[in-house]
């Protein structure tokens, strides 16, 4: 297949959220029919309902920075399906994605012909194997590995990591993971394997004591946020924090973080954990602060001065929009013109009810998603908010309006799905002459 062909044969596979079917054999069948390219390198695995992304990308800048060959893989992409596959920091080129593809079609194909595998593997199955087969190729030193949907049944759980982190648990993917706490946190902590070291960022005293069991049930040794590592002193400046941190390995003073957001203090924590863990990685304090200061993941509290000062947010779910509500309201951010779109399997009214007290107008937008809220829809369960509202027809119009109506001091805000900041990041680039 040639590059095009790629992007129209993951098409058909169909939205890979609501096209998911959990399960690990698949992609079992599949690392065995290409070699098991998963075994090739060592790995870290991150799971959690929110965080992981900005987890990975510390963990990985930081081994760069100590010199090692990285692979990273993430989900969604913003923008292109191939930054879900860096090496060394870089998304796979096109051509090479489309080999890597071709390859595993055909073993995906030969695998159906013979029955191996009960049917076609889902786009996020595929997209797994592809990632796993460009670490390989590529002899990366060490992969980190950013978990899809929960965690025991995701397809990525089929390595053996030198390192698992869960990040943090909280409500979200009800309708795949379970109803409750507990539940959830039994199905993220299902990455824990026999003998391999956890992070853990829980907080939540249930989703803490899941995780706990987890860990001692796999003879696995358990780093606790708030116990075993401390963050003191954290100011923040601009929207990004410095803090001190302690763990059991050592101390550190003044981590300057690129990342915004004061979360990302616990997100930043995590990583340091998480490399420290990794003892035949020499990994220096020097290669920890460089990269602390210098990891970038684009679309979360990414501003850009555009036509009007715009920020750039994927807060997909209550936990997250409690997050940039702090941020923003630290920032003391009072004329924000909002330009917002929705999942309708998300929990849409809570995340509204945390997020629209704050901004001056909502501006709706359908997204290009089969899975997405209609504004309409969205308007329905703010009637309270109504007067503050305009449906647009589309994302751009949407953004174009909130420039118009944003006074030069104030803020654009684009939030609510990922899939929003990834459509109009490029707009907003443009505008902003990068």
């Amino acid at each position: 297949m040639n590059h095009r062909e790629t992007l129209e044969y993951l098409n058909q596979k169909g939205n890979e959220v609501q096209m998911m079917h959990l399960g690990l054999h698949r992609t079992v069948a599949m690392m065995e029919a290409l070699g098991n390219p998963h075994t090739k390198y060592p790995s870290v695995h991150i799971a959690g309902t929110n965080g992981k992304g900005s987890v990975a990308a510390m963990t990985e800048t930081i081994l760069r920075e100590a010199g090692f060959v990285t692979g990273m893989y993430t989900s969604p992409h913003l923008v292109r399906v191939e930054e879900r596959i860096r090496v060394g920091g870089v998304p796979v080129p096109p051509a090479a994605f489309a080999l890597l593809a071709t390859a595993v079609r055909a073993a995906e194909e030969a695998l159906l012909a013979k029955e191996i595998i009960d049917r076609a593997l889902t786009a996020f199955e595929f997209l797994t194997c592809c990632a796993f087969l460009r670490f390989a190729r590529q002899k990366a030193d060490i992969a980190v590995i950013e978990v899809g949907l929960g965690g025991k049944l995701d397809a990525t759980n089929v390595i053996r990591p030198l390192c698992s982190v869960i990040t943090n648990i909280a409500l979200d993917h009800q309708q795949y993971l379970g109803n409750t706490i507990r539940k959830i946190a039994a199905e993220k902590a299902g990455i824990i394997k026999k003998g391999v070291p956890v992070i853990s960022g829980c907080g939540d005293p249930a989703a803490e004591e899941v995780v706990r069991r987890r860990a001692n049930a796999a003879g696995a040794r358990l780093l606790k946020l708030g116990g075993d590592l401390i963050i003191q002193n954290a100011r923040m400046r601009g929207g990004r924090a410095t803090m001190d941190l302690q763990t059991p390995a050592r101390g550190y003073a003044n981590l300057k973080l690129s990342l915004a957001g004061e979360f990302q203090t616990r997100n930043a924590a995590l990583a340091v954990a998480a490399v420290e863990t990794l003892e035949s990685f020499r990994v220096s304090s020097g290669d920890i602060r460089r990269g602390l200061s210098g990891a970038r993941w684009e679309g979360r509290l990414d501003e850009y001065r555009a036509a009007r000062r715009t920020l750039l947010d994927g807060a997909h779910n209550p936990a997250a929009a409690a997050m940039l509500r702090d941020y923003l309201e630290q920032r003391g951010e009072s004329e924000i013109h909002m330009i917002f779109g929705a999942m309708r399997d998300k929990n849409v009214r809570e995340a509204g009810a945390i997020l629209f007290p704050l901004v001056k107008h909502i501006y709706l937008t359908p997204l290009l998603n089969t899975r997405a809220a209609t504004p309409e829809d969205i308007a329905n369960m703010f009637p309270e908010y109504r007067e503050r509202m305009t449906i647009c027809r589309d994302m751009k119009s949407a953004l174009r309006a909130a420039w118009a109506k944003c006074p030069p001091p104030g803020l654009a805000l684009i939030t609510g799905s990922l899939y929003l900041v990834g459509d109009l990041l490029p707009f907003v680039r443009r505008s902003a002459g990068k």
